[in-house]
């Protein structure tokens, strides 16, 4: 289980830096038709989402199996990265008036805005860090 794990986020490791990459290089006009293609279509992003999320599984289940703690902080690394980035791709929601941030309105304001507004949309993502932190307290509690 071991070889798979270092597989596993081998490949997504590299996947994150090619992303880097790509920020640097791709010019912006070209980025920003990809994004705004992604986000036209909210169905991609909750399928590709969901997949990440079974996938961030799938590596806890593996590091729990093989237990070394070089791989428990590679993969919960790139597992909190992700859980991140699921956790901001659930509030698609546009806000009505009454919830908007008022001006000068940022990305991030917004999206404290939508968070603040619709909790309940990232209800699974919630969930799996809050196991995830349970998990973590508890180990730290039982493990000296």
């Amino acid at each position: 289980m071991e070889i798979v794990l270092k597989i596993l986020l081998g490949l997504y490791i590299l996947q994150a830096l090619i992303k880097f990459v790509a920020l640097f290089s791709v010019p912006y006009p070209t980025r920003i038709k990809r994004i705004a293609a992604v986000h036209d279509d909210g169905g991609f992003l909750r399928w590709f989402d969901d997949i990440l999320l079974l996938l961030m599984i799938v590596l806890v289940a593996l590091l729990a199996a093989v237990g070394l703690e070089h791989l428990s902080f590679t993969t919960g690394l790139l597992v909190g990265l992700t859980l991140t980035q699921v956790f901001f791709h659930r509030f698609t929601r546009p806000l009505p008036p009454d919830r908007a941030p008022p001006p000068p309105v940022t990305p991030i304001k917004t999206m404290s805005y939508a968070i603040q507004a619709y909790p309940r949309l990232a209800w699974r993502d919630i969930l799996m860090q809050g196991a995830l932190l349970v998990w973590a307290l508890f180990l730290l509690i039982t493990h000296p």
